[in-house]
């Protein structure tokens, strides 16, 4: 495939390994580009430093309390991070055989920090953002939604990976542009999957122009609470918000992203 450019793809691991799928789908958003992949693992700082608190204790799947162990809790993290190296290793060796065009520039990094701040300082060099959540993992928890608030605020697009990528049937867009309608639908075809278009209030979502493929939806609203039994109703599989709208995107993301089990995009 001819290039011309390059999309600086970051891709933030949050306690899960990167998805090669999901990965091949954002290329879709800039097909003539070559995408520079960056995988990012983070030491958490907050973590490593409240194992060091006196009487702390962690409590395993079965239900055990232990001694929490800083040292032993390094370990793991380090360990943690050799895993998603290889993952995103293999990663980067199957994109190669799917027609995706890699910059060689590509690289997997590790740092310590606080992990959101560390994601939204490497996210501002990038072009594009997936975060990998493990929501259905043992292991640490994923932080909750609401921690990434200033990551989602950032100008580009930013998919927010939920467990499994491969469930769900169909792809939603909030309709507030034909740039977003336009992308869900490429999206959706990349997928083999139905598109929904969901019109915003005072807006007739049967009388727009869509694809020949979308099945409008009229919604009374766009709170989270309308937005969330859409995308339960219809076995959503990827929420696509528009870049521009009268409601505060970055907020309904996040307070969707931990109701729902459908991963999520915002557009820039």
């Amino acid at each position: 495939m001819a290039t011309d450019r390059e999309l600086r793809v970051l891709v933030a691991l949050d306690n899960a390994e990167p998805n090669e799928r999901a990965l091949r789908l954002l290329a879709v958003l800039d097909p003539r580009a070559a995408l520079e992949i960056t995988g990012l693992f983070v030491e958490d700082e907050d973590l490593l430093a409240a194992a060091r608190l006196p009487g702390l204790q962690e409590i395993s799947l079965t239900g055990q309390q232990l001694r929490l162990d800083p040292e032993r809790l390094a370990r793991d993290l380090a360990q943690a991070a050799a895993r998603a190296r290889r993952a995103f290793d293999t990663l980067a060796s199957r994109l190669g055989g799917t027609g995706v065009a890699l910059s060689r520039h590509s690289e997997f990094v590790v740092t310590r920090g606080r992990v959101t701040e560390e994601y939204y300082r490497a996210a501002e060099h990038c072009d594009a953002v997936i975060v990998t959540r493990g929501v259905h993992t043992s292991g640490l928890r994923s932080r909750p939604g609401r921690s990434f608030l200033t990551l989602a605020r950032q100008p580009k697009p930013v998919l927010f990976v939920n467990e499994p990528w491969e469930s769900g049937s169909s792809v939603v867009v909030l309709a507030g542009d034909a740039g977003a309608v336009d992308t869900a639908a490429r999206l959706a075809r990349a997928e083999g999957l139905r598109l929904i278009v969901a019109a915003p209030p005072g807006a007739n979502a049967a009388s727009q122009e869509l694809p020949k493929e979308a099945a409008p939806r009229q919604l009374a609203d766009w709170e989270e609470d309308t937005i969330a039994r859409l995308c339960v109703a219809v076995d959503a599989r990827l929420l696509v918000l528009p870049a521009r709208s009268d409601v505060d995107l970055a907020e309904l993301l996040v307070s969707l992203m931990d109701r729902l089990p459908c991963s999520l995009l915002k557009l820039s």
